[in-house]
């Protein structure tokens, strides 16, 4: 059984280092250092190779991580690595009411992972991405996961959590909704596959 986490004191949250936030995203959700860099590059690597053979050609350039060698994952990556975990990974639409969609959440929900854009202000005219996690604690309250921040920040309350979202939403950043897999199950009215990922250019080249 998953431990019950009510306060957002002594919350497991890893800071942002080396543009790795989506390790961090994963590991502050599932509050603890479950995934390493490597873990993920095997990830990445499973699935190159998974398109190379659906394709039937050589994919040289892995579609799944930063050329550049640093932590920057497609979705696919972090849904799989959701998977290896009893979670689950599915795109909000962004169509859709997310107050009404957070109400009708159970206990199986972990929280959300938001990708939003980035504008670094020491590289002029470059467009970055990152990723980064909102945990929802056992008693509803949500919690800012943000690697970029030196701590956990709660929320307010729900209001607030909505507000936050919504601006999200308005300034082009997407929203994924994590759940454990229990019995209870989401509506899935309130949520599209991420295998769709590859129409959202949901990738984490961020902070540079």
């Amino acid at each position: 059984m998953e431990p019950v986490i009510t306060s957002s004191r002594s919350l497991y949250h890893e800071s942002q280092t080396q543009g790795q936030c989506g390790k961090h995203t994963l590991n502050n959700l599932l509050q603890g250092p479950v995934f390493s860099t490597a873990d993920l590059d095997v990830i990445a690597e499973s699935l190159r190779q998974v398109a190379q053979e659906s394709l039937q050609r050589t994919i040289w350039k892995n579609p799944y991580k930063s050329p550049l060698g640093m932590g920057y994952y497609d979705v696919s990556v972090l849904e799989a690595a959701l998977n290896q975990k009893n979670c689950t990974l599915a795109w909000f639409d962004a169509r859709r009411d997310i107050a009404e969609c957070l109400e009708q959440q159970d206990e199986s929900m972990v929280g959300l992972i938001v990708h939003v854009p980035t504008s670094p202000r020491w590289i002029p005219f470059w467009k970055g991405q990152h990723w980064f996690g909102i945990l929802r604690l056992s008693n509803g309250a949500c919690v800012d996961m943000d690697s970029r921040l030196s701590q956990p920040a709660p929320f307010a309350g729900f209001d607030d959590t909505i507000s936050f979202l919504k601006d999200i939403l308005q300034s082009g950043g997407r929203l994924f909704l994590i759940h454990r897999s229990l019995e209870a199950t989401v509506d899935p009215a309130d949520e599209i596959p991420a295998a769709a990922s590859s129409e959202t250019g949901a990738t984490s080249h961020e902070d540079l």
